[in-house]
């Protein structure tokens, strides 16, 4: 992709360009995200992903619902955005909407962590407790040596709901009983589990 002009560059002639009818056209095939067709670079969208990240640890749930929500939209080839927008739902309690967005960011790649952990935590939240314990045991296994945060929280919760199996609580009893969603950071499994925050240079965690 060419390379914007300098800032004395004609601004015209730049957008001229940048929506040729050929590009466009590849945009409308699928060849090509919203986030190419703009211009936009990786820098630039980590830059808005660390935004959205930095207000969601804040609580501001409803700015970084538009950021992620954004971000997803821009590039939907990325499966970080869906990770941490359904990070977002879950912990305005949208457990619907949770769902529906981590299933499309385990659709996109199936080693994500934190997506099954989320998503089993929805389930969980919903009563749907054979969902969940499916999801937590599929995170234990994408990280069998348990390093990261997210898989001690998904093995806390995986032995909630084998407790409310025995118990034959139907599930009721196995929701968590801490506050709502926040980062899981490192060296902090108290906390639900949520999105990573965002790390490298192009795209955020997510690895192709």
């Amino acid at each position: 992709m060419a390379q914007k002009p300098t800032a004395t560059a004609n601004d015209a002639a730049w957008k001229k360009a940048l929506y040729a009818p050929e590009r466009v056209a590849k945009f409308v095939k699928g060849e090509m995200t919203l986030q190419e067709l703009h211009g936009i670079t990786g820098p630039e969208m980590l830059e808005m992903a660390v935004t959205g990240y930095t207000m969601y640890e804040q609580g501001q749930y409803k700015q970084a619902k538009v950021i992620f929500d954004g971000l997803s939209a821009l590039d939907p080839k990325e499966a970080y955005y869906r990770t941490a927008l359904g990070a977002v739902h879950l912990a305005e309690g949208n457990l619907e909407e949770a769902l529906r967005v981590l299933d499309e960011a385990i659709q996109l790649d199936g080693k994500d962590l934190a997506a099954f952990v989320n998503r089993g935590e929805a389930h969980l939240r919903k009563g749907d407790i054979i969902k969940a314990a499916h999801d937590f045991k599929k995170a234990i296994t994408l990280d069998p040596t348990g390093k990261d945060p997210l898989t001690r929280r998904a093995k806390a919760l995986s032995a909630a709901v084998l407790k409310s199996l025995e118990m034959g609580s139907g599930g009721g009893d196995a929701k968590p009983t801490a506050n709502k969603a926040a980062p899981a950071k490192s060296g902090n499994t108290g906390k639900q589990a949520a999105a990573p925050k965002p790390a490298g240079k192009g795209k955020p965690t997510h690895k192709r």
